[in-house]
């Protein structure tokens, strides 16, 4: 697409993921990522704003995947800061703080029906009406962001996208504190700690979710990839469902090696065995 932009997304994921293995609580750490991601945001602005796409495939995967993917984190950790800065104390009043915020949650990105359906199917037959830059006065005005609309960085509803998606990370989030009150203060059925963390990068664990599915190995490949990424996020405390398409294409356009981390897995078992054996 460009010298710049790929890169940029790239750079943004590695940066994102590093800072959200910093240890601070809730409200902390979503003020740190909120101002990381800002700054991106505006970075990524004053390019596009002057950018001419080669082609409409190019503007279009912006619009609909890439700037969506960062714009979304912003308003996901911006609902978490509200939401935790506000947390009443003791276990019956934050359970009744997440529900509310879980409610609420669920209804975000559903004013324009038409749209959210359109979304949640994936479709693509109006992304050049949706996802293409225009004048202002070819905009239906019927959002409150229009107020603010500048239609050289932004379209008619690449921040619904943004929207929609961060009440799906918004929801996850919100299950997992409600079940940690639940089960006791963070404990599983078994009476164990919850404390699993992904330690390597999105992408990795993008790259198995990807090989699971199309090896047949969880419910013999009867299962949408997306749902298995927000499963296993959940496992590994790690948000993919965001982000899971767009990381596949980043795979995909690989020019060496495409599959590294499963050949570093075989690798390292293998070099393992060899030690014991030894």
């Amino acid at each position: 697409m460009n010298t710049f932009c790929i890169p940029f997304f790239q750079e943004l994921e590695r940066d994102f993921e590093l800072l959200k293995c910093t240890y601070c609580n809730s409200i902390e750490h979503s003020q740190k990522m909120i101002f990381f991601l800002e700054k991106k945001l505006k970075q990524i602005n004053k390019w596009v704003k002057t950018f001419c796409f080669a082609n409409e495939k190019d503007e279009i995967y912006f619009f609909k995947e890439l700037k969506p993917s960062l714009v979304s984190k912003i308003l996901y950790y911006k609902y978490i800061l509200k939401i935790e800065s506000t947390l009443p104390p003791g276990k019956k009043g934050k359970r009744k703080h997440y529900i509310k915020a879980l409610n609420k949650a669920t209804q975000l990105g559903k004013e324009n029906r038409e749209f959210y359906e359109y979304f949640r199917c994936r479709a693509t037959y109006s992304d050049t009406n949706y996802f293409i830059r225009r004048p202002y006065k070819d905009i239906i005005r019927d959002h409150s962001m229009l107020l603010f609309f500048d239609s050289k960085i932004s379209t008619s509803h690449d921040y619904q996208v943004a929207s929609l998606i961060s009440a799906d990370m918004l929801i996850n989030y919100l299950e997992r504190k409600i079940d940690e009150i639940d089960n006791k203060n963070g404990t599983n059925n078994y009476g164990q700690p919850v404390n699993y963390s992904w330690s390597g990068t999105k992408i990795d664990l993008v790259e198995l979710i990807y090989a699971l599915k199309h090896a047949k190995l969880i419910n013999n490949g009867n299962t949408d990839v997306k749902e298995l990424a927000t499963h296993i996020g959940k496992i590994f405390n790690i948000e993919l469902e965001d982000s899971i398409y767009r990381v596949y294409q980043d795979i995909k356009i690989r020019k060496t090696v495409r599959t590294k981390f499963l050949n570093s897995l075989v690798e390292s078992l293998n070099q393992k065995l060899m030690e014991e054996d030894s």
